[in-house]
């Protein structure tokens, strides 16, 4: 029972974590939110290492171990920003949604994790509940870009790649200090690469002028919980659980979203939508009772 409820919790944590990421976005730019959401969780797991056992992650030796924080949250989350700026919102959730299925077919191929057809049509099912469930944010969209294609299903990729390197480490690592390692490295690598675009194109300059306390907060409020808490969770998850099973509680991540909208922001759910998240919380419950291959 341990299992499914930290599973769900990650899930919870990243789905309410973008609600709020939201409503963060009607005052900060996107790129300086970033910034301040992985300040705000670096801060946060720095502390709880350092109380739970008396030092910072921030030897070479453990920032080493960090290198997947490169790959997500640094570039799957820098080129998302850039991706659904140049596409439509249909195509972004389209290319987002496959997550599930690329982690599955990676996990084979590079993790030696059975890829049974259950596996698969299952995957497939989640896939259709999540454009399902999203369909009513792409509405209306017309215009898309290859380009931005190409980015969003390029940040896909990066946070697969990441999954990919966790599994392998988080068997031999405590969870926190590894989550820890990888933010800090994810956030140095953020901030060189806005840096580094901010000089060839001002437009990306991370600036805070004119935020004010309560949007302050809802950042690093968000950054917790979005960050610190669903990437540690994540890894717990990870220990005990095929990476391919993991994909299928990260599908539950727009259901949470759409829920928390509806809570918080008073949205409205559609019939669609309602379709969708009932796929997508059956193909996770299916899964869940598969035996780990």
């Amino acid at each position: 029972m341990k299992k499914p409820i930290i599973a769900l919790s990650y899930a919870f944590c990243w789905g309410g974590g973008v609600t709020l990421t939201k409503i963060a976005l009607s005052e900060i730019a996107p790129t300086t939110l970033l910034i301040i959401q992985l300040s705000a969780s670096v801060g946060f797991l720095v502390t709880a290492c350092y109380l739970q056992n008396r030092q910072f992650p921030c030897s070479w030796h453990q920032l080493q171990q960090g290198i997947a924080g490169i790959f997500e949250p640094a570039l799957a989350y820098m080129v998302s920003i850039f991706g659904v700026q140049l596409t439509t919102a249909s195509n972004a959730t389209l290319i987002g949604a496959s997550e599930v299925i690329l982690t599955i077919l990676f996990a084979a191929i590079f993790l030696g994790e059975k890829l049974t057809p259950p596996k698969v049509l299952l995957a497939s099912i989640s896939f259709l509940g999540i454009v399902l469930l999203m369909l009513q944010d792409t509405a209306g969209a017309n215009q898309a870009s290859l380009t931005g294609d190409l980015l969003v299903l390029l940040g896909t990729l990066f946070a697969v790649v990441y999954v990919l390197l966790s599994k392998k480490q988080i068997a031999t690592v405590d969870p926190l200090q590894l989550t820890s390692s990888q933010q800090l490295v994810g956030l140095i690598a953020t901030v060189s690469g806005f840096g580094i675009l901010s000089v060839v194109n001002p437009s990306y300059k991370i600036s805070a002028v004119g935020i004010s306390l309560p949007f302050w907060l809802l950042a690093i409020g968000s950054g917790i919980m979005q960050y610190a808490l669903a990437f540690l969770l994540y890894l717990i998850a990870l220990q005990n659980l095929p990476a391919s099973h993991a994909a299928f509680y990260i599908a539950l991540i727009p259901v949470f979203g759409v829920v928390s909208a509806i809570v918080i922001l008073g949205e409205q759910l559609s019939l669609a939508q309602s379709i969708g998240g009932g796929l997508v919380i059956a193909s996770s419950y299916c899964a869940h009772r598969l035996k780990p291959a």
